[in-house]
């Protein structure tokens, strides 16, 4: 939840808490760096190309941690963080639907 305003990243339409919506927004965590140019890691890979954002080892494809809180989401039994282990809650993802996409 970047911009504290309660909405986990995921499903937060305002990342940044500036006003503009992701889709519009062209450097959502507000940090001045525009989308395009961040580099997480730190490696002279624009994230955008790199397959591995933070530098952990783990391609990103396998890094995804839906709920932000550290264990990523092929490891972890609540994705969406809201206390209802994965195998029993309908809306695994958090998105309000009770499908998987």
């Amino acid at each position: 939840d970047t911009d504290g305003d309660g909405i986990p990243d995921s499903l937060d339409d305002d990342i940044d808490g500036d006003g503009i919506s992701n889709d519009q927004d062209n450097d959502d965590d507000g940090d001045g760096i525009p989308d395009n140019e961040e580099d997480s890691d730190g490696d002279g890979i624009p994230d955008y190309l790199d397959e591995d954002d933070d530098g952990d080892g783990i391609p990103d494809h396998l890094d995804v941690d839906t709920d932000g809180d550290g264990v990523p989401d092929y490891l972890d039994d609540d994705i969406d963080g809201d206390g209802i282990p994965n195998n029993v809650d309908d809306d695994d993802d958090g998105d309000g639907d009770d499908g998987d996409d």
